[in-house]
């Protein structure tokens, strides 16, 4: 099998901006494997009372226990993308990505043989979910940091976009994959299934030939692409730099990191609000909608709003930071201020009541207009949170060194993963004090997210400087190389 190329060797010009068909093409397995990882970790928190089921198939819910699987693999993954982050900075990302995904390939597959009605069922299932996690930290921030050195900064909210778009859509449908076949008893199915696609994406990756680091700068670009021939035999440049106490005092902890650090906890309590908070509200008395009806609503509604915003969005974003850079902030702001509205709006409609029956069959929802209407609301939500992503990465790769790309990106995620695990004790802490009036709940959960705002337009402020002093270091960077190829040059006569 030969090598898979991603991108192009050459940098692109600020006026060569690819098409998605373009970028689908050359950047497929990295998609591929997003999409793996997607359908493998859907559903858990959709289907926690049907895994309860499993384990304790004559209990009620157990909550705590439920709780614990979610919360120690969000745990495992934040801690161990930190450790996997600071290793892609200083070696093979290809072998590293290969292993976190087989990681996470033994997980899902090991889950399918776990033994039932036996004293150590939970704590099979709670170990694999912890393998699983332990895998998947490691995939954002080797990603983070191959895109940095095989993607055009003209085409990066076109990658992410298309990068979160393929996220979302396997994240629907291993939504409604999941909840069909634990409902039916199947659930070992699921995940032998996911843990197979996981392997085979490992596999592929096994042939991906990885970018040098730095290529994509315009200061190291040409450098980068020096060959000089001595007897017959090519030497090729290489950026080789390392992280240092100096560069991590001057870059690591430039103002707009720390605000992109200190923002990405309440900015992802925003974001777990919205996702966790709108299920148990449409599931739970008197609504009763069914957790296969809600996948149903997420595919006919939230997946075409997933497309519509990597498409619209990516491209819109791409020309505004052309201009200027800043105008990927104000798109955070504007991403950020239109979910405060929109989760509100979810919790004020009338949704209608439905007996249970009712609520396990699609075509008795959508008998009632306001469900058009709430699955409106859908659609903009999924397609006003890809804006986050898809400006966010871009500026993060924008103020950091080639050498420190998957360490930010690995810190970044990790403060993320403690917001996006506080939001949903946040919202239950609150709606047991409100007595479950999820309306009161949402307002005062989504005011935790207005500092973000305020730190986004603080960090307009410091945002070109920041950028400039990167610049500045790659292009002394750039001088050293190339006096070191002359200087190899004379030595070999």
């Amino acid at each position: 099998m030969d090598s898979v190329q991603l991108g192009n060797i050459e940098p692109s010009k600020n006026s060569d901006i690819p098409n998605m068909k373009k970028i689908i093409r050359n950047y497929w397995p990295l998609f591929f494997l997003r999409a793996a990882v997607a359908l493998s970790v859907a559903g858990l928190m959709l289907n926690m009372l049907g895994i309860s089921k499993i384990i304790w198939p004559y209990d009620s819910f157990h909550s705590v226990e439920l709780g614990f699987i979610v919360g120690l693999k969000t745990i495992s993954l934040a801690i161990t993308g930190i450790i996997f982050g600071i290793y892609a900075d200083r070696f093979s990302r290809k072998k590293l990505l290969v292993f976190v995904l087989w990681i996470m390939g033994i997980g899902r597959f090991f889950n399918g043989f776990i033994p039932l009605n036996e004293a150590n069922t939970y704590l099979l299932f709670l170990l694999s979910y912890i393998v699983l996690g332990i895998g998947q930290g490691g995939v954002l921030p080797i990603i983070f940091s191959i895109s940095n050195d095989t993607i055009s900064f003209n085409a990066r909210s076109r990658f992410f976009g298309v990068l979160v778009f393929f996220f979302q859509l396997f994240v629907i449908f291993g939504m409604l994959f999941s909840s069909i076949l634990i409902q039916a008893g199947l659930w070992r199915i699921y995940y032998w299934s996911t843990g197979i696609l996981l392997f085979i994406s490992g596999f592929i990756m096994l042939f991906f030939k990885e970018p040098k680091r730095g290529l994509m700068y315009d200061e190291l670009a040409y450098i980068l692409n020096t060959q000089y021939e001595k007897d017959g035999i090519k030497f090729e440049t290489k950026y080789d730099y390392k992280l240092n106490r100096e560069t991590v005092r001057t870059t690591i902890f430039s103002p707009t990191n720390i605000i992109a650090f200190v923002e990405g906890i309440s900015t992802w309590i925003l974001f777990s609000i919205a996702i966790y908070m709108i299920y148990p509200y449409i599931q739970s008395p008197p609504r009763n909608v069914s957790p296969v009806v809600s996948s149903l609503l997420m595919i006919i509604f939230g997946l075409p709003g997933a497309i519509f915003g990597s498409i619209t969005f990516s491209k819109l974003s791409d020309r505004l930071a052309a201009k200027d850079i800043k105008n990927r902030v104000y798109m955070i702001v504007f991403s950020m201020g239109s979910l405060f509205f929109l989760i509100l709006l979810l919790f004020i409609m009338p949704l209608p009541i439905l007996l249970p029956w009712e609520g396990n069959y699609i075509e008795n929802i959508l008998k009632y207009p306001v469900f058009f209407l709430f699955g409106g609301l859908l659609f903009i939500l999924r397609a006003v949170i890809v804006i986050y992503s898809i400006n966010q990465n871009p500026v993060l790769q924008k103020i950091n060194l080639p050498e420190a790309q998957a360490t930010i990106s690995s810190w970044n995620q990790f403060l993320e993963f403690i917001g996006f695990g506080l939001g949903p004790i946040i919202s239950g802490i609150l709606l047991s004090v409100n007595n479950y009036n999820y309306m009161s709940t949402a307002f005062i959960s989504v005011s935790l997210g207005l500092p973000s705002i305020l730190l986004w337009l603080l960090a307009t402020k410091w945002l070109h400087k920041d950028i400039s002093r990167v610049d500045s270091i790659l292009k002394e960077r750039a001088a050293e190389i190339s006096s070191k190829i002359n200087n190899n040059k004379k030595s070999m006569g």
